[in-house]
């Protein structure tokens, strides 16, 4: 898990990081006029402009981890039970020459992979939305 963490952590950070840098500072300075503590523009104003990216990324991420084979290996080893991801299940499955459990573990891989892609396709059109909406007024 954290070989994972680690692993898909830059992919988190830089679209979360991307999504805060396009908030409208014009919505940052109307906070705090109306007296808005940093913290509260931050939760009230900004992580909800940015939600569609950090969402974007937090699933990028996910999707990373879940095809992460080599720190896996090398940190956590393939120990059946224990840290054994989907990705080391089909390289030991394969190796034994079990072919048809390697097959259902992609199979596995592969229905995750497709709900990422619809996830991602969703919070992309949320993002559209949004940004249409805002550059109207």
């Amino acid at each position: 898990m954290l070989a994972a963490v680690v692993i898909s952590f830059p992919l988190m950070y830089r679209s979360a990081r991307g999504a805060l840098e396009q908030v409208d500072e014009n919505l940052i300075f109307a906070a705090r006029t109306l007296g808005f503590s940093e913290w509260r523009i931050f939760w009230k104003v900004m992580f909800p402009a940015a939600l569609p990216g950090i969402a974007g990324g937090g699933i990028l991420a996910f999707a990373r981890g879940l095809g992460e084979f080599g720190a896996t290996a090398m940190i956590a080893g393939n120990i059946a039970g224990k840290t054994r991801t989907l990705p080391l299940a089909v390289y030991s499955a394969v190796a034994a020459g079990d072919m048809d459990t390697a097959y259902k573990y992609v199979m596995i891989i592969l229905l995750v992979s497709f709900l990422v892609v619809v996830l991602m396709n969703y919070f992309t059109a949320k993002e559209r939305t949004y940004g249409k909406r805002g550059k109207k007024a």
